[in-house]
């Protein structure tokens, strides 16, 4: 097979017309000795071709060799050390980063016990679809490409308020869907099912919560006794809860993680969104102590708990002053409300608006602001911004906290959100005491 041009394992030079890489051309005046050989011109012997010198050139070679073996063993470089994650590492692909994660996760996947896909739906009692907005072509890239890993595809509610629990309530519903979910994990030949079930939390209303609570239970045990029956896992991705009650400052006490604690895998606590309607810390230290706390406490397993790790912040409108210029795309111009940044994106944003940002060591978050001109040359408004993020300094001291509560590893949301600095955080030397074990 021929290599490319400009290969450096390829030599250099060309080759004249009609003759191999490496033949030596023949003077029709030489003598017609045999040539000395190859092996023996590059060690300086220039001797006829007889037994007896072939000998002795190949004892002068053994012993040049041998000394060159003695000197590469002592004095070549030691290898890199092995770099694994000191505590096990899951994460979240949703599809509309996969321009970003699927050129990575053949790198990623290997320092990783779990990914989940994020683009598959519930769209009914019967119906588990692909988002249509995501890429077919990337979908299938990423899939052959994450091959190290277990895949544990995120399956979304994405019914109305109030439709997924009706469901679950109605046992012969309830037993369809579990159907339905095992039959799409055995047709997609997956490791397990990550279920990201969050409208009981943010759309039924907590009115509903008692009422749904038993019937959530009684199909993560159905759905987790189906899976499990073909060598499968479960896992689900919840918010936090924050004690074992069932009161206003309990959390999300829906999710009922004492009674699902004994039929899943892995419980994801989304200790995350701590700001989203006003600026704010993401994920500050002291709440997600209190969502690993309260987990603790409602299961009693720290080895079931996987502490979700953001890569990401948010940037807010702080105030406006002036007239803003009403948007127009096809002018560019648009007058932002919220957005997200990511650890990868971050950078560049600081760059472009030259701003500073400060780390808080109480948060682990950094965060800066910048103000923003919007104008379309008869109106112009500036925006004061505040942005809030967690990037690779603050991926660290989460992941210490998950150590030293004995879970049972982490989950990065999201690939794609993240970059080499937060996987420099994630990864460390094998050799390092202790690792190992936390590593298991």
């Amino acid at each position: 097979m021929s290599r490319p041009s400009g290969d450096p394992l390829w030599p250099g030079g060309s080759t004249p017309a009609g003759r191999d890489e490496g033949e030596v051309p023949v003077d029709s005046d030489r003598s017609t000795s045999p040539p000395v050989p190859a092996w023996a011109a590059r060690v300086g012997i220039d001797v006829p071709w007889s037994r007896g010198t072939i000998l002795r050139a190949l004892a002068a070679l053994v012993v040049l060799v041998a000394g060159a073996v003695a000197v590469y063993a002592v004095t070549r470089p030691d290898p890199p050390p092995e770099l694994i994650p000191v505590i096990p590492v899951d994460g979240w692909a949703p599809y509309w980063t996969l321009d970003d994660s699927g050129d990575e996760i053949s790198r990623r996947d290997g320092s990783m016990r779990q990914v989940s896909p994020f683009w598959f739906n519930a769209t009914g009692v019967d119906q588990i679809t692909v988002d249509p907005n995501a890429s077919r072509d990337r979908i299938d890239d990423f899939l052959e490409d994450a091959d190290e890993a277990l895949i544990v595809p995120s399956i979304v509610d994405a019914l109305g308020a109030g439709e997924m629990a009706a469901i679950l309530a109605d046992p012969a519903t309830r037993r369809r869907h579990v159907e339905t979910i095992d039959r799409f994990a055995a047709e997609g030949d997956y490791d397990g099912i990550d279920l990201n079930y969050e409208k009981f939390a943010f759309s039924d209303g907590r009115d509903s919560w008692a009422e749904t609570r038993p019937n959530w239970v009684a199909f993560v045990a159905d759905l987790a006794d189906e899976l499990r029956a073909d060598g499968r896992i479960l896992t689900v991705s919840v918010p936090p809860v924050y004690d074992a009650g069932q009161t206003s400052d309990s959390g999300y006490w829906v999710y009922d993680y004492g009674a699902i604690a004994e039929h899943v895998d892995h419980i994801r606590i989304m200790a995350y969104d701590f700001s989203v309607g006003d600026p704010g810390p993401i994920a500050p230290l002291s709440f997600v102590q209190r969502a690993m706390d309260g987990a603790i406490e409602a299961t009693g397993r720290p080895d079931k708990l996987v502490l979700g790790l953001p890569a990401y912040g948010r940037n807010w409108p702080v105030s406006v002053e002036g007239t803003c210029p009403e948007p127009d795309a096809d002018a560019g111009i648009s007058v932002p409300g919220i957005t997200t940044v990511t650890a990868r994106s971050v950078d560049e944003l600081l760059e472009r608006r030259n701003a500073v940002p400060t780390f808080d060591p109480e948060t682990g978050e950094s965060s800066f602001g910048y103000e923003l001109e919007i104008t379309d040359g008869t109106n112009t408004c500036v925006q004061l911004r505040q942005v809030h993020y967690v990037d690779a300094d603050g991926v660290r001291p989460r992941m210490d906290l998950a150590i030293d509560a004995g879970l049972g590893g982490v989950a990065v949301w999201a690939l794609g959100f993240d970059n080499d600095d937060v996987w420099d955080q994630i990864l460390v030397d094998a050799t390092l005491p202790g690792v190992e074990a936390n590593a298991e």
